[in-house]
């Protein structure tokens, strides 16, 4: 019972915190649209289709939080003189659904994006991108599965009525959202990259309380979903024939929470000739509340790059110290990714 307790206490504490916050993943580069709407139309090949499902405290709850996204774009070269590094065109689509089964809370969106990269300069393979972001969003709620103090019925369970005032259980809220992208390839052991996207630019009202019906005016029917900064940067270094380093480092704030992850991949080819790598790396991820800054969690990630598929894996592992029972707080990422007509050309953005 203790542990039951523990865990539906937090469960209500991460849906307080994240009513007015987004979702989002360890293998973050796998959504890319999630991370940068200018990430749009950056890979070596003509179109790309991404997915990722994370899992999240399955041995600490029956039913545990999952959180979905898939993605595909497409992206087009204009050489307008046929002989300089061409400018880049790229056009997407993304649907991203989170859910809370406990309560049966749900998140879905879907979003379309469009991104312009212009080359900056042939030699270096330079590139600099802007990208815009629109789309709905839609959350909601089923009251069959919330029970409130003035149902007990004082002997065996939550069985009468209540006189809570429950509005509409569906919410959906337009949505807007930008970003830049940077990238360098000066030779082909290196590349550079940084970018920034900034979301929720309307700063939407997403309370189930905002509805015209609604006329009580002690009633509180406002609940805005803070604009989030979403930076991230990167390098990739081949330190041999067969290795290459891939230091990153991803900075989240929205509202008065802020998150930083820092890690390294290491991507090891299998052969000389096989066009198969593997990739594997530790991650560490740092979160801020309200009060203080410290140490959420440890990631392990690994990986595989065959016939233009990235498979990817992830597992997270809770070490806040506030959290005594943490063995069950850990969460599992999968991703798969497909970039169509692959061409072996200098990297563009990240694979994995």
């Amino acid at each position: 019972m203790l542990r039951f307790w523990l865990v539906f206490s937090l469960i209500n504490i991460w849906i307080n915190i994240l009513y007015s916050q987004d979702a989002h993943f360890s293998q973050y580069y796998a959504a890319p649209t999630l991370l940068n709407p200018a990430l749009v139309g950056t890979y070596s090949g003509t179109f790309r289709i991404s997915t990722i499902y994370r899992d999240q405290w399955r041995a600490a709850i029956d039913t545990p939080l999952k959180t979905f996204s898939a993605s595909g774009d497409v992206k087009f070269e204009i050489d307008y003189n046929k002989k300089n590094l061409p400018d880049i065109v790229g056009v997407g689509i993304t649907f991203f659904a989170d859910r809370v089964s406990v309560f049966d809370f749900n998140t879905k969106q879907i979003l379309l994006t469009a991104a312009y990269h212009k080359a900056l300069d042939k030699r270096t393979k330079q590139y600099l991108g802007i990208g815009f972001q629109g789309g709905i969003g839609q959350k909601s709620v089923n009251y069959e599965d919330l029970s409130f103090q003035d149902q007990f019925n004082a002997i065996d369970g939550y069985t009468l009525g209540t006189s809570e005032f429950l509005p509409p259980n569906n919410k959906a809220f337009g949505d807007f959202n930008m970003g830049l992208y940077y990238t360098i390839t000066p030779s082909k052991k290196f590349n550079f990259h940084i970018g920034a996207g900034y979301y929720h630019i309307t700063r939407p009202n997403i309370s189930f309380f905002n509805d015209p019906d609604i006329i009580d005016p002690n009633i509180v029917r406002t609940n805005i979903l803070d604009p989030k900064w979403s930076i991230h940067t990167g390098m990739s270094l081949q330190t041999s024939e067969y290795v290459s380093v891939q230091p990153r480092a991803w900075f989240l704030q929205q509202g008065e929470h802020s998150e930083l992850n820092l890690g390294t991949n290491f991507r090891f080819k299998v052969s000389r000739t096989s066009g198969k790598y593997f990739h594997v790396g530790p991650w560490i991820r740092g979160v801020k509340n309200k009060d203080n800054f410290g140490f959420e969690s440890f990631v392990a990630m690994a990986g595989v790059e065959f016939n233009n598929f990235i498979l990817g894996f992830s597992y997270d592992q809770n070490i806040n110290s506030l959290i005594r029972d943490r063995r069950n707080l850990s969460s599992f990422e999968f991703s798969l990714t497909y970039i169509g007509e692959y061409h072996n050309a200098d990297d563009f953005c990240p694979k994995f």
